[in-house]
């Protein structure tokens, strides 16, 4: 299923989402305090990369929406991020 799919069961009551830990802690989302996350991942654009047309060769991040209210966390290394169920 793709993100929006998960993302409306999520806002509909369904369960979705799967949790993660991060350096050996549980993620929790700071705003609902929920446990399950949708993975995504972002481009870490800078001005320069954008302005010279190199948007492609930017850093990568992780990002994990809360599946219960939609908060984005962003993580800058995905290698630290653990899926837990």
């Amino acid at each position: 299923m793709g993100f929006f799919s998960e993302f409306s069961k999520a806002v509909n009551g369904d369960e979705s989402g799967a949790r993660y830990s991060v350096a050996g802690l549980e993620v929790k989302c700071p705003h609902c305090g929920g446990t399950r996350f949708l993975e995504g991942s972002a481009l870490l654009d800078s001005r320069g990369m954008s302005f010279m047309g190199f948007d492609w060769a930017s850093k990568g991040a992780m990002t994990l929406t809360c599946a219960h209210c939609g908060h984005v966390d962003w993580f800058a290394d995905g290698d630290a991020i653990e899926k837990l169920s």
